[in-house]
């Protein structure tokens, strides 16, 4: 018998076999146990604070968006039957089984993170609300950012001139989404160098107490919560606070301080 002892090919490939399964399997368990962030809806289920509800992740580009000098337009649409639409739609049923008492509401997006999607949701959840009937009102509370002036093109006036005293109608600078009629937006207008001291004026205040008979729903996008004072200082005026988290971006240990 002159074949070789040494080495056994049927041995090596085993082994190789073997080691081609644990590699990747001991990556993937690192992976998982070094992972600190969020990443789902089951890390939440500690808390006892309502959840709304889940949205998917939105990355389709409207060819429109884009030819339209940085205008966006909302996801939401009538009629539409998307995984995102209907999102939305178990969200607005959530929202309004807990808001069921009469007269207008006024709720606050925030969140820990900027790019959480505050100003998607605010304005998504905005028009799936007009969509049915409300009339809604969303506020570009962001005077740093004004990312949700976006969606009606970043008129030159708005809310922080108001505030600034440099016009006094401010009905005239609201402005009425063309997708939804039901749905208007208040803009920044001028980055102000000061927005802190806007906000805690009490002439918002007084602002938002006179806009409540004409709106079933006034919606505030802030700020992220613990980088700026701007969204404590607004909170006062409101009702109800939804917190945005975002899967892969907010770290698990920061859950316990929602």
């Amino acid at each position: 018998n002159r074949l070789p002892i040494e080495p056994q090919k049927s041995k090596i490939l085993m082994l190789a076999f073997i080691l081609g399964l644990c590699i990747p399997l001991g990556i993937i368990y690192l992976m998982n146990v070094m992972n600190t962030r969020l990443r789902g809806r089951k890390d939440l289920e500690e808390l006892t604070m309502p959840f709304l509800g889940e949205i998917p992740l939105h990355t389709k580009a409207s060819k429109k968006a884009k030819a339209d000098a940085g205008i966006q337009a909302p996801v939401v649409k009538a009629g539409g039957r998307d995984v995102t639409n209907e999102a939305f739609r178990v969200l607005r049923t959530n929202l309004e089984f807990m808001e069921s008492g009469k007269g207008c509401k006024v709720i606050i997006d925030t969140s820990f993170n900027p790019g959480s999607g505050k100003t998607f949701m605010t304005v998504n959840l905005s028009a799936s609300l007009a969509i049915k009937g409300k009339k809604v009102l969303a506020i570009d509370g962001d005077l740093r950012k004004a990312s949700l002036s976006a969606y009606v093109g970043n008129p030159s006036c708005g809310l922080s001139d108001y505030l600034a005293g440099k016009t006094d109608d401010i009905r005239s600078l609201i402005v009425k989404t063309a997708e939804t009629g039901n749905l208007s937006i208040l803009p920044v207008g001028t980055i102000p160098p000061n927005p802190s001291e806007l906000l805690g004026e009490p002439k918002f205040a007084e602002l938002i107490e006179s806009f409540k008979p004409d709106y079933d729903y006034i919606f505030i996008d802030c700020p992220p919560l613990d980088l700026v004072a701007d969204t404590q200082i607004i909170s006062k005026l409101a009702d109800r606070t939804i917190f945005i988290v975002r899967s892969g971006l907010l770290e698990r240990a920061m859950i316990p301080d929602l």
